[in-house]
Formats: structure tokens, sequence, C-alpha cells
């Protein structure tokens, strides 16, 4: 078992008697005393030694105890000290504590005992500091550390629900396309044009991860609609349109009564259902509710108009549009990507926002890369006969939902 050192006095007097009594006396009662008969050596001292506290007189030749002072209370401001003057001396002394001495005595000293409860008292509040400090480095290691522990769980929850969402999201659709490949494009593509009309990048992030969650309603469409090899009709069609709501209902915020039912499930882990609503969600519910709005208002399902249209769901109107076409579907082939930027710019002002297709031309070097880099197993194009037949539909999509045009329209 170690032995613990005893306490180290620096005394820094240049009168002999006075500095050999107190050192004396100290020693006595078990402290380890360094004397310094002036200021300039009890810098010295100080600086070698570094004892535990320091008494020094006021006056003294070479350097003075109010040098001595601004010296310790620089190097090692922790350091009690413990300043002397003579009994004229007392503005002298209240000088020092302004300046950060620990306390002072007045010479003579007639009962030396009062030396060792100056030096105790000083010592004790310099303990009680450093086990302040201590316990202070503490708090703020274990806040930085339960700080950096929640960033990693809420980053761990944030990347939980975004699989969620992206699962979700791929689930429709893969009842709509084998790959699944077509939500991931509509992301990179949104992410593009988003960017293109110069939207804060927060939007822009949001925009690209909502985007893919546009059809989440096809969830609650029968396979015999999605997978009809041929046209709707109008009852197919106005059952088909249904998946709007149906996105929305899936992603619009849980009432009190279903939090609390899926929060006592026990294999739903209570952390991911604990946000109740977010501005992720809110976008994803505008994006699936209003991507099949037309700028001229033909579209469904609350028949808006330019503006009145959610800017993330104008976007995703345009990327959505163009990789339908371009892609396989049940009831058509994929159609070239020059087919396809025609027809997004026919469309430009009567189904589509005509800035965001503008976005999207000056784009498609970005958008074919995104397409080669993402494509499905299928390539092969359309004809000229079955590109013409899809102008048709884009031309019907600005007639009034519902009219039997309309109901010729899937992409």
């Amino acid at each position: 078992m170690r032995e613990e050192r005893p306490t180290t006095v620096l005394t820094i007097e240049d009168e002999p008697m006075v500095r050999q009594s107190m050192a004396a006396y100290l020693a006595d009662r078990g402290y380890a005393v360094v004397e310094a008969e002036n200021g300039r050596a009890g810098v010295e001292a100080f600086r070698h030694q570094r004892p535990d506290i320091i008494l020094a007189d006021l006056r003294m030749p070479e350097l003075d105890g109010l040098g001595v002072l601004e010296i310790v209370s620089r190097e090692s401001p922790r350091t009690p000290m413990i300043v002397v003057s003579g009994a004229g001396l007392i503005a002298d002394a209240i000088e020092a504590l302004h300046r950060g001495a620990w306390d002072y005595l007045v010479k003579p000293i007639e009962d030396l005992a009062i030396l060792v409860h100056a030096i105790e008292k000083a010592l004790e509040r310099a303990r009680l500091i450093r086990e302040n400090e201590r316990y202070q480095n503490h708090l703020e290691e274990e806040v930085s550390r339960r700080t950096a522990e929640l960033e990693a769980a809420n980053a761990e929850l944030v990347e939980t629900r975004m699989q969620i969402i992206r699962r979700l999201a791929k689930a429709a659709e893969y009842k709509d396309n084998e790959t699944g490949k077509h939500v991931v494009r509509v992301g990179l593509y949104s992410r593009i044009l988003a960017c293109g009309v110069n939207l804060d990048p927060e939007i822009v992030e949001l925009i690209s991860l909502t985007s893919p969650m546009h059809d989440l309603g096809k969830i609650g469409i029968p396979d015999s609609i999605l997978q009809k090899p041929g046209s709707l009709d109008y009852h197919e069609w106005s059952f088909m349109k249904q998946h709007c709501a149906m996105g929305v209902a899936i992603l619009k915020p849980l009432s009190a009564a279903e939090l609390e039912a899926y929060r006592e499930h026990p294999l739903i882990g209570r952390n991911i259902l604990q946000e109740r609503d977010t501005p992720l969600l809110r976008m994803a519910a505008d994006i699936a509710a209003y991507h099949h709005e037309h700028w001229d208002g033909t579209g469904y399902p609350e028949g808006l108009s330019g503006a009145q249209i959610p800017l993330p769901a104008r976007i995703v109107a345009v990327a959505d549009a163009y990789d339908a076409m371009a892609s396989q579907r049940p009831y058509k082939p994929p159609f070239p990507h020059n087919t396809c930027c025609a027809l997004i710019a026919e469309a430009s002002g009567t189904q589509l926002d005509p800035d965001i297709v503008s976005v999207f031309l000056e784009s498609t070097d970005r958008i074919v890369a995104i397409r080669e880099e993402w494509k499905d197993e299928e390539s092969s194009g359309g004809t000229i006969k079955q590109a013409e037949a899809l102008r048709s539909s884009v031309r019907a999509v600005t007639k009034p939902a519902g009219s039997p045009a309309a109901a010729d329209t899937q992409i």
C-alpha cells in the first residue's frame, strides 16, 4: 500500500527568524517545508517543487509578494497562496486578496496554531475545488457519452424507419413490377429535378426519400387490375384511381388508439412508432395523394391545378411519367428514351408542370445514366405504332377524369 506523501508548504520570507520559526513549527506537525529567502528564490522553488500551498511575505526585496502572487496565479491558479503582512499593511493584504490570494495573516503571528488553521482551511478549499472540477469533467464526459449514445440510437432509429418506408415502397412496386427498381429510379430522378428547381438541400433530400412511396396505395389494388394486359374498363380505372387515397391512408398519422395498440404489440418496437407524424411522412402523403393531379386541373383525385398541386407531387409526376413510359408494363412494352422525352415535352403545360419539364429535358444525360444503372431485366423497345398509341394516351390524360378516354390511361 502506497504511503501518502506529506503536504508540501513553500514559505517565502526574507526575515530568517520568522521563516525558520514557521518552518520548524510546520515540520513538527508533519508538513514538508521548503524555505525561500526572497521572492525570486521563492518563484524558482515553486517551479521546481510544485508545492501544495505557499506562504509569502508581501514586503520583500527583489520580488515582493504581489509579484510572486501574479506568477503563481498565472502558472498554477489552483495552488493556494496565503500572504503575510505587517500590522500596518492591511490595505496591501486586501489588494492581494483581490489579485487571487486565498487568505492573509498579520505579523507577528503570536499563535502559530493560527498559521496551521489557515493552511488547512486553504487546503480544504483547494481539495473541494479539485473534486468539483473532477465531478464537472466527469459530468461533461458522461453527457458527451450519453449524447453520442442518443445520437447513435437516433440515427439507428431514423435508419430503421427509413428501411421500413423503403420496404413498404418496394412492396407496392413488386405488385406492379417484378424488379422493384421503378421506385429507386423515381427517387433518383426526383432528386435531380428537385435540385434543378433550386430547392433547399433539406427539401431535396426529403423529396428523394419520399418519392419512392408515390404508389404505396397500390398495395390495396387487386392484381387482376394491376396486371391486366389490356386497357382498363371504366370501373377498373375508377378503382385504380383509389390508390392515391389508399397511399394517404397508409402514411397518415395513427390515431391515439391505433398507436397504443401497436405499441403494445410484442413484435413491433416501441421506438419505431414513437413519432406520430414527421415532415417526411407528411411529404410522402402529399406525393401519394397528388402525383396524378394535372397542371391544367384535369387530373385526380381532387382536380387541383397549377401551384395548388404541392411542388413535390409535381416533381414526382414528371419522374414517374417518364419511368412508366420507359418501362415494361403488363399493358405495354418499354418505349425508347427519345420517344419518352417527346411525350413528356408534349404533356408540358397540360399534364405536367412546364418548369419541371424544362429541368427534366435539360437533365436527360443524367436521367439516362440512372436508367442504365438501375435498368430492369427487359430491354426491348416498343414499335412506332405503339408509341403513337401511348401519345394518344398521354393526350387523353388531359381530359376530365372519369371520361371514357381517361379510362385508357395507366401511366
